[in-house]
């Protein structure tokens, strides 16, 4: 595996991490939440995945990267919502945002890496 692709794997595998261990929590929500607040979350992380998918695919990475970004952005935005309703605990709360907060930080380093390039 060549050094460039070492970055797009692990953000990949932190992603796919992140929805195998987050979404069974988000199916846990009340009934009422299945078709807005769980659905726009797992959309949210979804996309997430298609950044990276087209990152690695593009020649125009940053692009990618910056949409990225703003889909990490919005998924913090819906996890402060789901802990305002209280359908996260504060444990959980700090748990899902040091993950995304990991993602964040590698997403910031292919940034820079990007730019840098």
């Amino acid at each position: 595996m060549s050094d460039s692709s070492t970055p797009n794997f692990l953000l990949r595998q932190k992603i796919e991490d992140f929805s195998v261990w987050f979404f069974p929590i988000v199916d846990r929500f009340p009934q009422r939440e299945k078709w807005a607040l769980c659905t726009e979350i797992k959309r949210c992380v979804y996309r997430m995945m298609q950044a990276v998918i087209r990152a690695q695919k593009s020649k125009n990475k940053i692009a990618h990267l910056f949409e990225l970004d703003a889909e990490l952005e919005m998924l913090r935005f819906l996890v402060r919502q789901a802990h305002g309703f209280r359908y996260l605990s504060n444990r959980r709360l700090q748990l899902v945002t040091e993950r995304i907060t990991e993602i964040g930080k590698i997403v910031g380093g292919m940034v820079r890496r990007a730019k840098g390039a």
